[in-house]
């Protein structure tokens, strides 16, 4: 009886100590005013000038768009964040240019398209 009790309560601690809280995470899929993905756009996630009653976490994450127009972002938690996309261009000193918001909802994945248009 005692066996079958150390048996059971092993079983626990091993299934309640490998869990792990899902993690939030969001993809950014940049593209231009044609429709095209866009590669190489430096992707930036902040909270700044959120606006009142929103809790800032000063999370500020950067990343490059892929070959698919896309960045990856995981977070720990929920939260709203600024996103702005920019890239240089080198002909005629182009700049592109785009902003949304993305609100990450724990344990899922949220997808977010940006536009770029020429600035």
């Amino acid at each position: 009886m005692k066996r079958s009790i150390y048996l059971l309560l092993g079983v626990v601690f091993l299934l309640s100590s490998c869990y792990k809280e899902p993690l939030t995470k969001g993809v950014i899929t940049v593209y231009d005013s044609s429709g095209n993905t866009v590669e190489g756009v430096e992707v930036t996630l902040s909270q700044e000038d959120m606006g009142p009653g929103v809790i800032q976490t000063n999370i500020i994450d950067i990343q490059t768009s892929d070959y698919k127009g896309q960045t990856e972002h995981i977070l720990e938690m929920e939260s709203i964040m600024n996103v702005t996309a920019v890239l240089l261009g080198s002909a005629n000193d182009t700049v592109l240019s785009g902003q949304t918001v993305i609100r990450f909802v724990q344990g899922e994945i949220v997808y977010k398209d940006v536009e770029v248009i020429t600035y």
